[in-house]
């Protein structure tokens, strides 16, 4: 694999997606929102291109870009992932669309695949559509399931291939601090006790450094398969991981489990199989979880000097 195009490079999967890549000597045109305030670091890269396009103006690449003949079209942007957005579905719709934009851009761009991000809480959809009172956040999934599905279709009528990157939990540096590992890393350092509901489902964490070498993977292998789900290979109930989190940062805190009610969805263990993904590319994850804490807590405990050299990759 020799140049990529990537959407959603200053995200957290993004942002450790292009360390991989520059690692493996692989050319990269970054598209950033023009107002983004990292631009101008990302522009001092080595071997990394800039395009400044966001998602709303995805169809606008080809004109402002006359390289072609890339192996592959990353997308990994998404507009409300997290937060008060994930409950409109103006914006979750609007996502569906720029997926299936990136997916015609690529075949024009004449890529050799197109490669999205996905949840495998996707699976989840037929659960929420039988609630009676969904959470707002069920807008986010349905959209996500309903973006795999439109962009495969898509890339089948216009003949580029499709491939779906789907995970649980990525852990690691620049993590977005509301998700449930580093919100408890932080209340833990603070002497907080954190609240959950029984945190008795199953659940699976990988580093966000084997995702990105998952997702270099993916783009370098010719797979048979257009759905892949990638982790750790040992998923375990949920309260697991919370109690090495905590042996590991405040051994004497008091975890408040069935504190709150999560109306949990179910999760089912086959769901969370990464062998088929292991048996076409050789992938074997390098971070097992207490080391990928380690690094969370160096991070958290110095944050300012880590931004400071968070571009200098």
């Amino acid at each position: 694999m020799k140049k990529v195009i990537i959407t959603g490079v200053t995200g957290f999967i993004g942002y450790h997606l292009l360390r991989e890549l520059r690692e493996k000597g692989v050319e990269v045109l970054a598209l950033c929102r023009p107002d983004n305030k990292d631009i101008d670091q990302i522009k001092k890269l080595d071997h990394v291109h800039v395009a400044a396009c966001g998602l709303e103006q995805i169809r606008q690449l080809p004109e402002l870009c006359a390289e072609r003949e890339f192996d592959a079209f990353y997308h990994l942007a998404w507009k409300g992932a997290s937060g008060s957005a994930r409950g409109s579905y103006r914006t979750q719709l609007d996502n569906v669309r720029w997926t299936c934009d990136c997916v015609e851009t690529a075949r024009e761009m004449r890529c050799g695949k197109m490669i999205i991000s996905g949840t495998v809480c996707e699976k989840q959809c037929d659960a929420i559509l039988k609630q009676s009172t969904p959470s707002a956040s069920a807008y986010y999934l349905l959209a996500k399931e309903y973006a795999g599905e439109m962009a495969g279709t898509v890339g089948n009528r216009i003949g580029i291939p499709v491939l779906e990157c789907r995970f649980y939990h990525p852990v690691g540096i620049f993590n977005k601090k509301e998700q449930i590992i580093a919100n408890t890393i932080q209340k833990l350092r603070n002497n907080e006790a954190p609240q959950y509901g029984l945190a008795e489902g199953l659940f699976d964490v990988i580093d966000v450094r084997d995702l990105a070498h998952a997702l270099y993977l993916m783009g370098e292998k010719n797979l048979d398969g257009d759905t892949y789900f990638i982790g750790s290979g040992t998923p375990r109930m949920l309260r697991e991981y919370l109690e090495t989190v905590k042996d590991m940062v405040n051994p004497s805190a008091h975890m408040q489990y069935g504190a709150i009610d999560t109306h949990d969805l179910p999760m089912q263990r086959e769901w969370l199989d990464v062998s088929p993904f292991q048996a076409e590319t050789g992938f074997v994850p390098a971070y097992a979880f207490p080391e990928s804490i380690r690094e969370m807590l160096s991070w958290l405990e110095d944050e300012k000097a880590y931004d400071s050299k968070k571009w200098l990759i």
